[in-house]
C-alpha cells in the first residue's frame, strides 16, 4: 500500500497525491523502564541535576520524570505531550513502511539531543540504534538516559553533522532519522545528500519550514545559546514546503510524501503549517 501511495507523484510535487490511508496507531513505550544497575534513586537525580538544560521530556515507571528546561525559558507543561505527539504522529508511517516493526533493523538517530528517540525505536525492538550530537553534554545526557533504563542496543556518540559519513558509523541504515535539525544548517541541500548516503531504506525528515507557498527560503542568523540552537555560529536557512520537495527532487530520492497530520491536538506548529514531517524511500 505504502510503496503504491509513494509512487503516486504529482508535477513537482511528489508527497501530494493520492488520499492518505488510515495506518494503525503506534504508541510510544511511556513510561520508560527504570533499571539503573547499582545505583540509588537520589545518585539518579543528582546526575539528571548537574544538567541545567534538557530539550526532550522523560519519565520512567517508578515516578522518576525529567521536565523540558530551557534557558531563558520556564517549565513548558505541554512538553511531555508534544514529544508524545510527534512519535504518534510519524511512527505508524514509519513502522508501515518497514513492514510493522523494527525488529532486526538498524536505524540512526542524527542530532539525537539525549537520546529520546533513540531509546524508543531501541525498546520498539530495533536490532541496532546509533545515535549522535555535536554537544558532548547532550551525549552524555543520552549515556545517562541510556543507563536508567538499562537497553544494551543503543550507541551513542559525539560527532558533528558535517563529520558524519558511512565509515564513521558503520552505515548504512535501514532508518534514518533526521528529526529537528534542516533548519539549523546553512546547507540544506547538501544536509540532505549527507543524509541519503546513511540510508539504505527510509528517512523521516521532520523539519520547521518557511511559511510560504512558493518556493523560498528564510535566511537566518542563529547563535548556539542552549540546546535549542544550532552548535556553531552562522547563517541557518529554512526552506518552504515548496522549496523542501524541489530539494528532495534534486537529491533523486526514489518517493516521498508529507506525512499528514493524524488528529487536531498535534503542536501548533503542525497545525498551523510551521513545521512538517516528510516519509522518504532512498
Amino acid at each position: 500500500m505504502l510503496n503504491r501511495l509513494l509512487r503516486r507523484r504529482r508535477k513537482h510535487t511528489p508527497s501530494a497525491g493520492g488520499e492518505a490511508p488510515v495506518l494503525p496507531p503506534a504508541e510510544p513505550v511511556w513510561p520508560l523502564p527504570y533499571v539503573a544497575y547499582g545505583r540509588s534513586p537520589e545518585e539518579i537525580r543528582q546526575a539528571i541535576a548537574q544538567y541545567p538544560q534538557w530539550h526532550y521530556p522523560f519519565a520512567f515507571d517508578n515516578g522518576l520524570k525529567i521536565a523540558v528546561r530551557h534557558w531563558h525559558r520556564s517549565a513548558d507543561p505541554e512538553a511531555e505531550q508534544r514529544a508524545l505527539r510527534r512519535f504518534r504522529h510519524f511512527m505508524p508511517w514509519l513502522l508501515d513502511a518497514v513492514g510493522g516493526s523494527l525488529e532486526g533493523k538498524r536505524v540512526l538517530d542524527i542530532a539525537c539531543n539525549a537520546g529520546f528517540w533513540s531509546v524508543q525505536c531501541a525498546l520498539l525492538g530495533a536490532r541496532e540504534v546509533v545515535g549522535f550530537d555535536a554537544r558532548c553534554d547532550l551525549i552524555e545526557q543520552a549515556e545517562l538516559i541510556k543507563s536508567i533504563t538499562g537497553i544494551d542496543n543503543v550507541r551513542f556518540r559525539t560527532l558533528d553533522f558535517w563529520a558524519m559519513s558511512p565509515a564513521a558509523l558503520d552505515g548504512p541504515f535501514d532508518v534514518v532519522l533526521n528529526l529537528g535539525l534542516l533548519y539549523h544548517l546553512a546547507k540544506p541541500v547538501e544536509a540532505l545528500e549527507a543524509t541519503k548516503r546513511m540510508a539504505r531504506g527510509i528517512i523521516v525528515l521532520d523539519t520547521a519550514v518557511h511559511e510560504a507557498d512558493q518556493p523560498l527560503i528564510h535566511v537566518r542568523w542563529e547563535e548556539p545559546e542552549d540546546i535549542r540552537s544550532a552548535a556553531r555560529s552562522g547563517i541557518a536557512l529554512r526552506p518552504s514546503k515548496p522549496s523542501l520537495e524541489l530539494m528532495l527532487r534534486h537529491v533523486g530520492f526514489s518517493s516521498w510524501r508529507e506525512i499528514p497530520l493524524r488528529s487536531p491536538d498535534m503542536p501548533e506548529d503542525y497545525r498551523t503549517g510551521r513545521r512538517a514531517t516528510w516519509l522518504i524511500r532512498v
